[in-house]
């Protein structure tokens, strides 16, 4: 007879959807940054999340990146193994 953690196993290895991942990206950005960033305006590829924005974002973007993946893995912590990167 398999016990019940046996079943259960199988989803400690599940990855938040992408959804999910640009949400919790959005959400961070717009907390440090004080700006409001939008789910469309993010793209995830390759372990790296682009945020689409003006030039000035950008450079305040890459100032804070360390604060910014800080925030967003202490929300989701899955997506540690998602997202590395933040452009």
């Amino acid at each position: 007879m398999k016990l019940i953690g046996d079943f259960l196993a199988r989803f400690n290895t599940l990855t938040p959807p992408n959804d999910a991942v640009k949400g919790a990206v959005a959400d961070a950005v717009s907390a440090v940054l004080g700006t409001h960033v939008a789910k469309k305006e993010i793209r995830i590829q390759n372990g790296t999340a682009f945020v689409a924005g003006s030039s000035v974002m950008k450079n305040a973007l890459q100032v804070k990146r360390g604060e910014i993946l800080e925030r967003l893995y202490e929300n989701l912590p899955k997506t540690r193994d998602s997202v590395r990167d933040v452009r």
